[in-house]
């Protein structure tokens, strides 16, 4: 009698427990389908951000700003000594040295872990159907990985607004890239785009 007394006791907490989970995973399922509506809403009335940033290679941080226009555009002018520049005019992204006038890099966008960021359409793809990550308080997460690139994406859990992201250069150092101050849709000129020739740096 008391051994089957213990087994009801032991299936009706199995119940309760069950129950309790999946309630749980509802919820939780529902919220973060919101979230990622709203996040995907945000994508795609962002036409332009502008922002200054800071940037850690190993121990190295760099400092500078960015202007991003969708789609595929990017100019970032960096506070060094070389005044680096990086620019992509949607579909070649170089980086160029503007004291010493030289371009260190020609790339094709598509190449480069850069190219999910900057295509939007891709981006609302992937979110769409992607894990989020909630890797700290303060930022969701999605990890790209595709012909052999791979991008962390970070937004603003409050705002949803582009806080960052982290991928590896050239030679496999981790790169991580923090957006500070950042606007949204303002004007952008789209000179500001144009790949320079090397007579015209």
């Amino acid at each position: 009698m008391l051994a089957k007394q213990t087994m009801l006791v032991k299936e009706k907490f199995c119940k309760i427990f069950f129950t309790f989970f999946f309630i749980f995973f509802l919820f939780s399922s529902l919220a973060s389908a919101g979230i990622r509506d709203e996040l995907i809403k945000k994508i795609k009335t962002t036409n332009t951000l502008s922002f200054n940033f800071e940037q850690k290679i190993k121990n190295k941080k760099q400092t500078g700003s960015c202007d991003i226009k969708y789609p595929k555009k990017i100019n970032c002018n960096y506070n060094d000594s070389f005044k680096k520049r990086l620019v992509s005019n949607g579909k070649t992204l170089v980086v160029i040295q503007k004291r010493y006038k030289k371009i260190l890099y020609y790339y094709p966008l598509k190449k480069t872990p850069l190219y999910f960021l900057l295509d939007k359409e891709y981006l609302i793809k992937f979110v769409s159907n992607s894990i989020m990550l909630e890797t700290n308080k303060k930022f969701f997460q999605f990890r790209i990985k595709e012909d052999k690139k791979e991008l962390d994406i970070f937004f603003d859990k409050k705002t949803l607004d582009l806080k960052g992201w982290k991928t590896k250069d050239i030679y496999k150092n981790d790169v991580e890239f923090l957006i500070i101050n950042q606007k949204v849709n303002l004007p952008v000129d789209d000179k500001i785009f144009k790949i320079p020739s090397a007579d015209n740096l």
